[in-house]
């Protein structure tokens, strides 16, 4: 199987789930989807950043807006075409299709990206079963198909447009660091992708950061009245490096993400077989990421389907998945056939988890 075939078959896959479920649920905007689309909503319909009617509207209360304007922001240009197109009320079911929609598009751009980052490492058939493993056996299941009005699914499309930036010769430093503003505005947290880039940090590198980041501290200073705050401090939340969940975040029952989604634990594995001195800075990148979401007071990430704050970590693990894949192939035997199965097994346990999830919420 080629890679063209291989995303498109992801892609139809996607697509189809995700209308399916709109249709059936005549709706794509439900948890924390409402506080990300309400961004949306209420720049281009009210002209405001009043949250009170989209609120009242899907029976949720909350104080401002604790979540990031990143996802929004990538939404907004299709948003604003189609309103023009539509003259609705904002709400309806097409402004949410179109929205989800354009997550899932981001997600399948993102596989793209990644595979041919893949490719300048290892081998065409372990960076496709890679991308092929990340598409159907994680996480980026659940958030780039059955809810992608979310942050998650455009954080995954933003740290591979960063690593794919990073390691690209032709690419400016203020764009990589625009690339990585782009990340932390999709999600703060992320800003920690920027340990990747040392020791290429320059002047221009922080100041394509700063621009790109900058409309969340003026979001922040417009709700918060501060430039540089903790939204998720307002609301009761904390965070402790004192008393951290690094384990619970991977392997907790609830939602743990090596137990929901075990392809994730052979990815960190795969960082063993891979001779390249990058892969103790990915490790460390992902073992930060789950000490910070560990430091959080609901470490379990509330409604989550795995660990869904470490999406953004699929890009990197997918470089272990390479080259764990890699190593099977020099084992020998019928290497391409048991990693299909295994793959395949992954997947079907996967959508299992993802159908019990969504019986359950």
């Amino acid at each position: 199987m080629k890679i063209t075939s291989a995303i498109l078959l992801i892609a139809i896959l996607y697509l189809l789930i995700f209308f399916g479920h709109a249709v059936y649920l005549k709706r794509t905007v439900y948890g924390d989807g409402v506080f990300y689309f309400s961004w949306v909503r209420s720049i281009i319909v009210d002209g405001d950043i009043n949250f009170a009617n989209e609120y009242a509207h899907f029976g949720v209360y909350a104080p401002g807006n604790k979540h990031p304007i990143g996802a929004p922001l990538f939404w907004l240009p299709w948003y604003a075409q189609a309103h023009a197109i539509i003259q609705g009320n904002g709400y309806d079911l097409p402004y949410q299709l179109l929205t989800g929609f354009i997550s899932v598009l981001a997600t399948l751009s993102g596989l793209t990206l990644l595979y041919r980052q893949l490719r300048k490492a290892f081998s065409q058939t372990a960076s496709m079963l890679a991308i092929l493993s990340i598409a159907g056996a994680t996480n980026l299941f659940f958030y780039g198909a059955v809810d992608p009005v979310n942050s998650h699914a455009i954080s995954f499309f933003a740290a591979t447009v960063f690593l794919s930036f990073l390691f690209s010769k032709n690419v400016s430093p203020f764009l990589t660091g625009c690339a990585l503003g782009f990340c932390a505005l999709v999600r703060p947290q992320d800003a920690v992708l920027g340990l990747l880039a040392f020791p290429k940090y320059s002047k221009a590198f922080f100041l394509g950061l700063i621009v790109t980041f900058f409309p969340q501290l003026l979001a922040w200073q417009a709700l918060y009245g501060a430039l540089w705050t903790n939204p998720y401090l307002t609301m009761g939340e904390s965070f402790s490096w004192w008393s951290p969940h690094f384990f619970d975040v991977l392997f907790s029952p609830t939602n743990g993400l090596f137990l929901w989604t075990p392809i994730t634990l052979l990815a960190t594995g795969g960082f063993l077989f891979w001779k390249d001195k990058r892969r103790v800075w990915f490790f460390a990148l992902f073992a930060l990421e789950v000490a910070i979401v560990g430091s959080w007071s609901i470490w379990w990430q509330g409604a989550s389907y795995s660990g869904r704050m470490l999406v953004s970590t699929l890009p990197v693990l997918a470089f272990g998945l390479a080259a764990l894949y890699t190593k099977l192939k020099n084992v020998g035997l019928q290497w391409k056939s048991m990693l299909l199965a295994i793959i395949g097994s992954l997947t079907f346990l996967n959508v299992l988890f993802i159908v019990r999830f969504l019986l359950r919420t």
